[in-house]
């Protein structure tokens, strides 16, 4: 039976937003009125949420955020010492806006540390539901020798992203790994006919006795095999396992030890037989399978990975974009992952907690449409030049990677609260 968990804090529900709208300041090029649009918004995040909820309805493939995560200190451009309490509420609010402006197949990615970490995955849960949660992907943000505070006992090292996923519907974008030809190197060689012929499973069994045929190794080819023990969780997992197991064990007795078999009618290989080696010697039990490569060679999906070492990228970000941000500022290399990892290009990006603008000039680079929200001021003295900064050909952050030469627009937007 599922039991739903949920947090209560004093004041739970209370906190109403204030009305809003947004208008056009200026647009860096003249066609940049359309819909669709870059956008920064100078605002609160929650009016401007609330104004931009009809437009952005189920339109929104990906929130990358990086809240405050409630440290209890202060940084040049914000606050970070709500009580528990205000902080819960302050982000549920937040949580429960960007919820129906997910597309069916959108994701969300929450970027905290330890502080608060486990009551925001209790909330993102109550928020999203539990099962939209997919995974934690973990990152080392600075290095093992290198403090963050030298009168502290703890050594903060890791910092966590939280992936929710608006539906079932949602997948990751997998990179394609091709097949691996490098194991397959392995060419069997018979030199005398088999010393028996019998039947076993059903199957026919060729017996080779030591000497009468020769394992090689060459270089990987598709023509080549790989080796695999028969041991092991091997045994019950596939049919060359199983037959091994349920046929060849205990053979060595009764065939002596190196011996070779070839069993008819095994594997997916093309090849109609299926190379087997019993132990080799007295007090040995496993044994060998010869596998080709499979007939059907289609790339197999790389899964995303869950550690990031990235000490080096935040160590090197202070200049990125032009800009400085003392207290969380992210490498354009994070973003870069997280935004090819849950959209395409041409998608719609939204960080309504934007800082020092690292997702919006991100995800320009990366040929997505983007919506970038900040509050403070320094959304006009580093995020929009930031981006101008982009636009006009930048060489920081993720340029090299990408190829970037410049180009695009933006439209920037100032929130009006309605009395």
């Amino acid at each position: 039976m599922s039991v739903s968990v949920h947090l209560e804090w004093e004041g739970k529900g209370s906190e109403h937003s204030s009305a809003g709208s947004i208008r056009r300041i200026e647009s860096l090029s003249a066609g940049a009125e359309k819909a669709g649009e870059n956008m920064l918004i100078h605002g609160d995040c929650l009016p401007v949420l609330s104004a931009l909820r009809e437009s952005l309805l189920s339109r929104v493939k990906l929130v990358c955020i990086d809240p405050p995560y409630n440290t209890g200190e202060r940084f040049e451009h914000y606050a970070d010492n709500m009580t528990r309490a205000h902080w819960l509420e302050f982000m549920r609010q937040r949580l429960a806006a960007i919820k129906p402006l997910l597309r069916r197949d959108g994701f969300v990615c929450i970027q905290t540390d330890d502080s608060q970490s486990h009551y925001l995955k209790v909330l993102a849960d109550e928020v999203f539901g539990e099962n939209a949660y997919r995974t934690t992907i973990y990152i080392r943000v600075r290095f093992p020798g290198k403090s963050l505070k030298q009168d502290s006992p703890f050594h903060k090292e890791i910092e966590q992203v939280l992936v929710y996923a608006a539906s079932p519907a949602a997948r990751p974008c997998l990179e394609q790994s091709p097949p691996d030809r490098e194991k397959f190197i392995y060419h069997v060689h018979i030199t005398a006919p088999p010393a028996e012929v019998l039947t076993l499973g059903g199957k026919q069994v060729e017996i080779f006795k030591k000497g009468s045929f020769s394992i090689e190794k060459q270089s990987p080819s598709e023509d080549g095999l790989k080796a695999i023990w028969a041991s092991g969780t091997i045994l019950d997992g596939n049919s060359s396992g199983r037959f091994f197991r349920d046929y060849l064990t205990g053979r060595a007795e009764t065939d002596g030890f190196g011996t070779l078999y070839r069993v008819s009618g095994i594997g997916a290989d093309g090849l109609g037989y299926r190379y087997f080696t019993g132990p080799e010697r007295p007090g040995a039990e496993k044994g060998k399978y010869y596998q080709g490569m499979p007939k059907n060679r289609s790339p197999k999906s790389v899964p995303l990975k869950c550690f990031l070492d990235m000490a080096g990228d935040f160590g090197n970000c202070r200049g990125e974009g032009g800009v400085h941000f003392r207290g969380g500022k992210k490498p354009e290399r994070l973003l870069m992952y997280l935004i090819n990892a849950f959209s395409r290009e041409g998608d719609l990006v939204l960080d309504c907690f934007l800082g020092s603008g690292t997702t919006a000039a991100a995800a320009h680079k990366l040929k997505r449409r983007y919506i970038g929200i900040e509050s403070g001021e320094h959304i006009l003295t580093l995020c929009k030049p930031r981006l101008d900064r982009v636009i006009n050909g930048d060489r920081t952050g993720i340029s090299s990677d990408v190829g970037w030469q410049g180009g695009g627009e933006y439209g920037f937007y100032e929130l009006i609260i309605e009395n």
